[in-house]
């Protein structure tokens, strides 16, 4: 019996149904009154997130005074991932341990450590240290705070919170590159000043978080365990789709993020290190926008249109870079960030909808082991590629993984032949399942 429930379809939902839920961590729902803390807190996140990003339009300064190669610029890119990673699958419970409060009291001091190491940084290997600990602080952050918005609002308010905290994420991402490149292209010392000008909106955030009332309320001792993962046996085939979808999503956003303004100044021959900056805030905003647009749909459709639109997006980008067109690279921008926007939407949507209750932290780690995987194989595969091969080719061949990707989860997601089985052990037609 047991067996037959577990693959039988779970019902869809709405993707915003989905966001609220956070990883195991314990709700206590204050009173409305708690309405600017919630918005502080949504501060705090969304600087947080900038910080990560700020570096971004930057490494075309760094390479060009201290003679690393794009391939070198990605390994430091990927520390980042490589140290959200560390913190999801060993201190994912953090702040149910030790209060939301202390530990995004602890991220922000690591954004101020890696602003600092990117202040004095006389070398690349600064450049990987500023990068761990903006890492560190990503990883602390995503938890306590999107836990902390969720317990901040009344329960009838969760979707509210949901869509705050995926705004204030894409956002923060968005914005950093874009401060960095106004300062790297119209202001002096740009590599020193802009960290300077993000340490005095640490500043503010730090502040804000005095005014935050802690809302866990019972207190342990604090743990650093790997939990394992999980993959659910009910919907096997969807979270597997899912944890594609958002590999090929960060993957294009880490490429964005780490490579795009030095392809935007060395292929398309644009100088100007402000449109560097303007192009990964361009897919973020989009992304931001559609995501917004598309929450209250089901994810399954929400889903399948972002892996319909994903390989478009690609597909104009490497025709950008391979004829040298600004036009037809901002059109891939625009097409995938609207891809970008319903893919994460959607997969961490179904992710959640998917995971057991019981099991829930375990099985979104998992989903973020997929999602950041992203940020580190495709784009060191193509910061290496890039230096053997050329631009063109390299991007060409990132290219064609992600949209095989991306046909995969849309193949495991529609394929109808496990669905008529279960079906049919279920005594029902399949057209009057659930939508």
């Amino acid at each position: 019996m047991n067996s037959v429930r577990e693959r039988m379809p779970v019902a869809d939902r709405p993707c915003v149904d989905y966001l609220g839920q956070s990883a195991g961590f314990p709700l206590n729902r204050p009173s409305l009154s708690r309405q600017a803390a919630f918005w502080l807190v949504a501060y705090v996140l969304g600087v947080t997130n900038l910080g990560t990003a700020v570096p971004a339009p930057l490494y075309t300064l760094w390479q060009r005074q201290w003679h690393f190669s794009s391939g070198v610029v990605t390994l430091v890119f990927a520390v980042y991932a490589v140290a959200v990673l560390a913190v999801l699958l060993l201190a994912g419970r953090s702040s149910d341990q030790a209060g939301r409060k202390p530990v995004m009291a602890a991220a922000l001091g690591c954004s101020a450590v890696s602003t600092a190491l990117f202040i004095l940084a006389t070398n690349v290997g600064w450049l990987f240290a500023g990068r761990f600990f903006s890492g560190l602080s990503a990883g602390l952050m995503i938890g306590a705070a999107t836990a902390g918005l969720t317990e901040l609002l009344q329960e009838s308010e969760a979707r509210r919170s949901s869509l705050v905290g995926a705004a204030a994420i894409m956002a923060g991402a968005g914005l950093g590159p874009l401060m960095a490149g106004l300062f790297a292209q119209y202001l002096p010392n740009p590599t020193v000043l802009v960290f300077e000008v993000y340490l005095g909106l640490l500043a503010i955030a730090l502040l804000s978080l005095a005014f935050v009332p802690e809302t866990v309320t019972s207190k342990q001792r604090l743990t650093l365990r790997f939990e394992g993962l999980g993959i659910p046996s009910r919907g096997r085939g969807e979270f597997v789709a899912a944890g594609m979808a958002g590999f090929s999503a960060f993957a294009l956003t880490g490429l964005f993020t780490s490579l795009a303004p030095g392809f935007v100044s060395r292929v398309l021959h644009q100088a100007n290190l402000a449109l560097g900056g303007a192009v990964a805030f361009l897919l973020f905003a989009v992304a931001c926008v559609t995501a917004l647009g598309l929450a209250r749909f089901n994810s399954r459709p929400v889903l399948t249109t972002g892996l319909g639109l994903f390989p478009v997006g690609l597909a104009l980008v490497v025709a950008g870079i391979g004829t040298a067109s600004i036009g037809l690279f901002l059109a891939g921008t625009v097409v995938g960030g609207g891809a970008v926007g319903a893919m994460n939407m959607a997969s961490l949507s179904m992710a959640n909808r998917l995971a057991p209750a019981e099991e829930r932290g375990r099985v979104l780690s998992t989903y973020y082991v997929f999602a950041y995987t992203g940020l580190i194989i495709p784009v060191v595969g193509v910061g290496f590629a890039s230096d053997a091969f050329g631009d063109f080719r390299a991007t060409l061949g990132c290219a064609i993984f992600l949209a095989a990707l991306c046909t995969g989860s849309a193949v495991l997601i529609t394929g109808r032949g496990p669905r008529l089985a279960a079906a049919v052990r279920a005594g029902r037609h399949p057209e009057r399942r659930p939508a």
